[in-house]
């Protein structure tokens, strides 16, 4: 579950394009974006589970029992924003868009990437606003399903490399280290593990884990795997993308650069199965975001800082 958590647009189509811009410098590259997409989620995750031995407090409010609750509660808030409409939420069309619709139609310009962000969102709205079981429904078959199809891509990326390594390029020439640094901290998984170690520390409390010995072994234990999976899924995307030269035509983002290998690898079908699970993925996160995250757990977190306080 909470690798499934980290598993978004962002893990997708970073690292095959700092892998293509790389160059020669993918192992500097590759070790500053682990740094900062994997070590600091990690280290956050477990700085949550610490955090609810805060005497009495848990979670968010444990972390941060020794700030005014103003401050605490305004730190919250802005996390809460970035994690959704400020950023992630905007991207997840944007990648949708990109992976789910440009392959077949090329570039519609400005004005269709408007016309598919206004219909996809719409629909958000509507499912969200259902609160059915659909996503519910979907999300037991779409995370698997996306997991499976990396896995596949992973093996065919190392078995049969489809094109050449290209040169470096950008600050990767003389700062691969630092750029990846900063690419990895875009995913901005490291705020997300705020919420979701918060989450994860609720979801152990419903099931009867009330000590913090035992809160703080599974969640550390959850952290783990979560960042064995991720830095596979990295791995093997970066390496996607530093053998991508002459395969791929379109370098300006990430998605543009695993459509093209997809079809060099698996033709069209692969195509078409790549498009429609990460369009699914990045919608199924909206209304997930809205129905089950960030509104109520906001209006609990403040709760709790104030009523601690």
């Amino acid at each position: 579950m909470t690798f499934a958590f980290y598993l978004g647009a962002g893990n997708i189509i970073f690292p095959p394009l700092a892998g293509f811009m790389a160059g020669e410098h993918l192992l500097a590259a590759m070790c500053g974006f682990l740094l900062t997409a994997v070590g600091l989620p990690l280290i956050t995750l477990i700085a949550v589970a610490k955090g609810s031995s805060g005497g009495g407090a848990s979670g968010w409010t444990g972390m941060t029992r020794y700030l005014p609750a103003g401050a605490a509660t305004a730190l919250a808030i802005a996390i809460y924003i970035i994690m959704g409409p400020a950023f992630a939420i905007p991207r997840t069309g944007l990648v949708a868009y990109e992976m789910g619709l440009k392959p077949w139609l090329g570039d519609a310009g400005h004005v269709g990437l408007l016309i598919y962000t206004l219909s996809f969102f719409a629909l958000v709205i509507l499912v969200a606003l259902d609160r059915g079981k659909l996503l519910d429904a979907v999300g037991k078959y779409l995370t698997p399903a996306l997991m499976a199809m990396l896995l596949i891509l992973a093996v065919g990326v190392f078995m049969t490399p489809q094109g050449i390594m290209p040169d470096a390029s950008a600050e990767y020439i003389d700062a691969a280290l630092t750029k990846g640094m900063l690419e990895g901290y875009n995913t901005m998984d490291t705020l997300a593990s705020l919420m979701f170690g918060a989450l994860i520390i609720g979801l152990l409390r419903q099931k009867g884990i009330e000590d913090y010995r035992s809160q703080f072994k599974y969640l550390t234990i959850a952290g783990l795997i979560s960042a064995v999976g991720l830095s596979a899924v990295y791995v093997s995307l970066f390496q996607l993308g530093n053998s991508a030269g002459g395969v791929a035509s379109d370098i300006s983002n990430g998605g543009a650069i695993v459509n093209a290998y997809v079809l060099s690898l698996f033709g069209q079908p692969g195509q078409f199965i790549l498009a429609a699970i990460i369009t699914l993925a990045c919608f199924r996160l909206c209304p997930n975001y809205v129905l089950h995250g960030a509104p109520q757990r906001l209006m609990q977190t403040c709760f709790d800082i104030y009523a601690f306080s």
